[in-house]
């Protein structure tokens, strides 16, 4: 169970960033739905600059595969983060995405791959009190293997 709701939260994780980066004119949405410790912190971070220097996101991001890892439902000592986590690789599509400035120009480097790999840490601070939906990317890490196969 775990596991699935780990999962379900990863395609929430990128609904949730791609509607942030395509409407950075309204508030930043509340991104403590889908992350949480050092993943909150890199994406509020991401989106402020964007906001800051107007860039906006055009198009979403696919996931045409998603493999666990891992699952470990320690949550001996969560003051200190030993809580339960689920580790999830993830095969992101960004071929129809792009980021533009206030001009509608592209800010993304040419050299940009579209297909990659990035490990998410799901964590679940509130195991004791909501185990089935308490789960939040906590950290994400690309990784380097070969590309997978594009949705399209």
């Amino acid at each position: 169970m775990a596991a699935a709701n780990a999962e379900a939260l990863i395609h929430e994780y990128y609904s949730v960033l791609d509607a942030a980066g395509a409407n950075l004119t309204a508030d930043l949405p509340d991104l403590t739905n889908v992350a949480i410790s050092r993943d909150l912190d890199v994406r509020q971070n991401q989106f402020a600059r964007w906001q800051r220097d107007g860039w906006v996101q055009k198009g979403s991001t696919e996931l045409p595969q998603i493999q666990v890892q891992s699952v470990n439902l320690d949550n001996s000592d969560p003051a200190n983060g030993r809580v339960p986590a689920v580790q999830i690789d993830v095969c992101f599509d960004v071929t129809g995405v792009d980021v533009v400035d206030a001009s509608g120009a592209s800010v993304v480097a040419a050299a940009r791959p579209d297909l990659g790999w990035i490990r998410h840490t799901v964590s679940n601070y509130s195991w004791d009190t909501d185990p089935n939906g308490g789960w939040r990317v906590s950290t994400s890490l690309d990784l380097e293997k070969a590309p997978c196969v594009a949705t399209t």
